[in-house]
């Protein structure tokens, strides 16, 4: 009798474990009648079809969130196109339900761009001069050249760095808001954005081994300024205004500046976009009105972070025709010295709104030769580039 107790007692507790065991393991393996015994199998979150030695792995939308990714409104996640979907081998082994080793992945810092990219215009092929191995001949060297032809087609192909662009209707400010565009378009972001006229030639009075060129550029990566300039030595005081007046007191490869000639400006990845494009409202009377305009949202807008080169000279001995004048009107300055207040809080607002004024009451030459912001102390190496950063300095 007692035996009998205990079977019956052991036949239950197994029923009820083989219950249990059921309920809880079975929702993991399931088959699909309507697939033609095609197996599904949830794994640690994820829906696993398998028929025929073959395998998806399809990441169920609910456990997207968890594992940090993040999905569009119809359920894909974004940046991707359809469904979420990795091959793996294929298995003859049957498939078995397994608890999936989960890692953690530390995501490294993007490293910030390294390569630069040069924009000029010209009638149809770039001068020899740029062709020289030392110049932009040599590919692979870390930069990259878009040409605007602003007469005829160039159909040279012997340097694959070197993107031709035609476009026979534009000014010397809308060409180079062509080039901008073109720049802004590509999928690569630049370290620098470097706007050139096809007559500048840059020297080194040093002649140092490296070359003008190669030195300037990693000169430029080596302190990013937000926007840098090499000085006309032809027709501009600046240089020597700087050098007799040694603001800082000590001798410096890159000089704060106010004015900066247009044939040779290099602008910050972080600081282009709050510069450019070029205004070209007065074309009709100068063409010099599109390049004050950008001095005057330089200084406003970076102040302290706009720089000469004090150690490279550069010049253009070719003049072509074309409307100019340096006498730009009050109401010029007013057009070109608006809406600043947007870019700014509100206490940097009132210190940039002082370099505004100091712009529509004096004289724009006088300013830009006498303004306090040339006796900044020098901004560190790899300053953060932001707008209004030292407005109140």
């Amino acid at each position: 009798m007692i035996a009998a107790v205990k079977f019956a007692y052991i036949a239950l507790s197994a029923t009820v474990l083989s219950c249990l065991l059921y309920s809880s393991v079975m929702p993991f393996f399931k088959w699909d009648a309507s697939n033609d015994g095609v197996r599904k199998t949830a794994v640690g979150g994820k829906e696993t079809t398998c028929a025929k030695s073959k395998c998806d792995v399809v990441t169920s939308t609910r456990n997207r969130s968890a594992m940090g990714s993040t999905s569009s409104t119809n359920g894909t996640p974004s940046g991707s196109k359809g469904t979420n979907r990795r091959r793996v081998k294929p298995s003859s082994s049957p498939v078995t339900a397994t608890t999936p080793h989960v890692t953690t992945q530390w995501h490294k810092p993007i490293p910030p761009p390294s390569n630069i990219l040069y924009l000029i215009q010209t009638e149809q092929c770039i001068p020899p001069y740029f062709k020289l191995n030392d110049v932009f001949g040599s590919p692979n060297l870390g930069y990259e050249i878009i040409v605007l032809s602003f007469k005829e087609a160039c159909l040279d192909t012997s340097m694959p760095h070197v993107q031709y662009l035609l476009d026979n209707s534009t000014t010397w400010t809308t060409g180079r808001n062509v080039l901008f565009e073109a720049a802004m378009s590509r999928n690569q972001t630049y370290l620098y954005y470097v706007f050139m006229d096809d007559d500048f030639a840059l020297g080194d009075p040093r002649q140092l081994p490296i070359g003008p060129w190669r030195r300037f550029e990693n000169s430029l990566r080596s302190y990013e300024p937000a926007i840098a300039a090499i000085d006309n030595t032809l027709i501009s005081p600046i240089r020597n205004f700087h050098v007799e007046r040694q603001c800082s007191g000590e001798a410096a490869e890159f000089i704060g500046t106010v004015w900066f000639d247009a044939i040779c400006n290099a602008f910050h990845y972080k600081a282009i976009r709050h510069i450019l494009p070029y205004d070209p409202t007065f074309d009709q009377q100068t063409w010099w009105a599109s390049q004050m305009s950008v001095i005057i949202r330089s200084e406003v807008l970076f102040r302290g972070q706009v720089v000469i080169h004090s150690e490279l000279f550069g010049r253009n001995e070719q003049h072509r025709p074309y409307p100019r004048d340096f006498n730009f009107s009050p109401e010029m300055i007013d057009h070109m010295t608006k809406d600043f207040d947007t870019f700014f809080p509100t206490f940097r607002a009132r210190c940039a709104n002082v370099t505004v004024q100091q712009w529509r009451t004096m004289n724009h030459l006088e300013h830009g030769l006498t303004s306090p912001t040339l006796c900044l102390p020098p901004a560190p190496f790899h300053d953060t580039i932001s707008p209004g950063r030292y407005a109140c300095a």
